[in-house]
Order: C-alpha cells, then structure tokens, then sequence
C-alpha cells in the first residue's frame, strides 16, 4: 500500500488524547481555562483528579503540581504518559494533598479538575485505552480520497516496534545480535563506531545495563516485526486463536503450532539465531527467557471526515478519531497510511 504525504502536529488542537479507565473517560474542555477548584470535605488518602494539559511535557507538569503543593513528584500518580506536543486529559491522584494550596493552583497550559477522593494510587497498568481525535493536513485532494477509502476498510493494524527503536542505520541491531552471539569484542567496536563518546570503555561491563538491554530489545523486535510482517503478507488469520500474539524471542520460547511456528523458526534462522542463544550466561542480566506480544491491535470508534485545510491553502486536511488499548501509539496506527514531512 503506497503511503501519502501529510503534516501532523501543526496545530496544539490538531493532537487530542482523551483517557479512557476501567471506571472514567476523560474529556477535554471546549474552553482551556482553569476552573474553581471545589473538593468534596470527606477525605481519604489520595485525591484524584482530571488533568489536563496543552504544549507542555509530562515530567514538567507533574513537577510544576508537586513544587506547588510542596510534595514529591513521586506523590502523584497516573496511568501513562502524554504527548507534549498536543491537547490531553487524563487521570491522576495526590497523595495527602495540602488542600489550601490546592486551590490557589493556576497554570497557562495546566487544568486541574473534577476531584474526588480515593483509597488507593493511580498506578501505570490502570489505563484501558486512549481516544485520539488526530488531524492531519497538507494532504492532496487526490490522495486525501484514496487513502480515506483506505482507512475505512482498516479493522486492525500490526502491532509493529517502530523504528526508534532500532537506531540509526539499524546499528542497535547488529550490536544486539553481536552481544548474543558473544561476540563481545566486535560488539563493543559497534558500540563504539554508533557513539564516538564510549571510545574510552575497554569492556561491555562498563556499558550500562539498560543500553545493553536495549540493543537486546532491539533484536528481539526486529524478529517479532519480521515474524508478523510474512505472516501477514502469507494471509495468516492473526485474529484465530492460537495465532494472536507474535513471539518476543528467548531460550525458554516456545514456537508457534502450524505455519505460524514455522515462520518463527525461519526468522529466527535468517538472522542466524537460535533461542539458546538469548541464554547469555556470561551476563546474566541479559539471559532473556523470552516473551509475547500481541500481533495486531484493533482499531475502535473510527471515524474519519476530508475537509479543504485551513492552514495550506488548495489541500485537504483529514481529521480521524479512534480509540487504541493502552501502550499502543496513535503514530503507529498513522505510520500504516502517511508518511509525515
């Protein structure tokens, strides 16, 4: 399928998130003002709220609301992390907050509302999914009919690792099979050609941890993306039983039963690998037993309206809404069909 040109993000309002939990959804509101802030007298542990926010980093909001009601950041849960480059709403819970300074909280591109209290800290895994409205311009008339057509017809996509994850020139990748095929001396020459700055470390035991576990992931992802990527282009039914999640290889995997299994092996076999070899007993923070992650992800609630664009002028803006399980990216859903300039 031929990819159209398009430009995302050129407005705040062109990227909503709205929140959705096992027991609320949050909206957005139609005005970006801070309302007065009214809490119910009854008091618990936790205070949870809607936060809202515009063109401002996560990390930074939950920092700005913890040095105005002089607590830790670690104080204040939530369920996931937002775009900083859009207009989101989401759910997140105070600890013991000082209600007083509470309400004196105003912020130009912060909302905090609709508060209730609750025995328990919102934590990562409590989100269900994210509703997206995403509007997308610069388009070709021509173009903008096609792939709306396309879109449509869409129920499911590949639950693909993006890119980012593989490095530039995929170098993460050949590092991560270098490591596993314990080839340390090579890995760490690799290391060193895709980051100048670690010219200076003479052995792997000096990288940390976590980068070595992601050239590792990177692998990992790479096969798992290959795995999906023929047995889709094979007509495989990724929603039949049995046949729903993709393997995340490691020495304990087990193989898929039918052709699926026997992709997984091929795979594995293109990028000379073996599961034994994800057993790196030389570092055993590395032996990776292996995993599953699910296929294709379904797209819920789409809708998608082709309007003439108001910012360029003789071209099309496409504006979609759909709901994603939580973890999954909206630009990984718009990757399928655009390619973003």
């Amino acid at each position: 399928m031929e990819k159209v040109s398009a430009k995302l993000k050129q407005k705040t309002e062109d990227f909503i998130v709205e929140e959705i939990g096992e027991k609320w959804t949050c909206k957005i509101s139609q005005e970006f003002i801070q309302p007065k802030i009214q809490i119910e007298e009854t008091q618990k542990d936790f205070l949870w709220c809607e936060l809202e926010k515009r063109d401002i980093d996560h990390f930074t909001v939950i920092k700005t609301i913890a040095n105005h009601l002089e607590t830790k950041p670690f104080n204040i849960g939530y369920a996931g992390t937002k775009d900083k480059q859009a207009h989101t709403s989401q759910r997140i819970s105070i600890e013991k907050p000082d209600i007083e300074k509470l309400k004196t909280f105003n912020h130009p591109n912060i909302i905090l509302k609709n508060f209730k209290w609750n025995k328990r800290k919102i934590k990562m895994g409590y989100l269900d999914a994210n509703h997206f409205k995403i509007t997308l311009r610069d388009i070709d008339k021509k173009d903008a009919i096609k792939i709306s057509n396309q879109i449509k017809k869409t129920k499911f996509f590949p639950n693909y690792f993006g890119p980012q994850r593989f490095g530039i020139n995929q170098a993460n990748i050949e590092i991560g099979k270098a490591i596993l095929k314990k080839d340390f001396p090579k890995a760490l020459q690799l290391i060193h050609e895709d980051n100048p700055r670690t010219n200076n470390i003479q052995n792997l035991k000096y990288i940390p941890r976590k980068t070595l576990l992601m050239y590792i992931h990177a692998i990992q992802s790479k096969i798992f993306n290959d795995i999906i990527s023929q047995a889709l282009e094979e007509n495989l039914n990724l929603e039949q039983k049995g046949q729903q999640t993709g393997i995340l290889a490691g020495y304990k995997t087990r193989f898929s039963q039918g052709r699926l299994g026997e992709i997984e092996q091929e795979i594995l076999d293109k990028h000379n690998l073996t599961l034994e070899d994800f057993n790196i007993t030389e570092i055993p923070f590395l032996r990776i037993k292996g995993s599953f992650r699910k296929a294709i992800t379904k797209i819920e609630d789409l809708e998608i309206e082709t309007l003439d664009d108001d910012k360029f002028q003789g071209a099309k803006k496409i504006i979609l809404e759909f709901t994603l399980p939580s973890g999954v990216y909206a630009t990984t859903f718009l990757e399928n069909f655009f390619t973003f300039t």
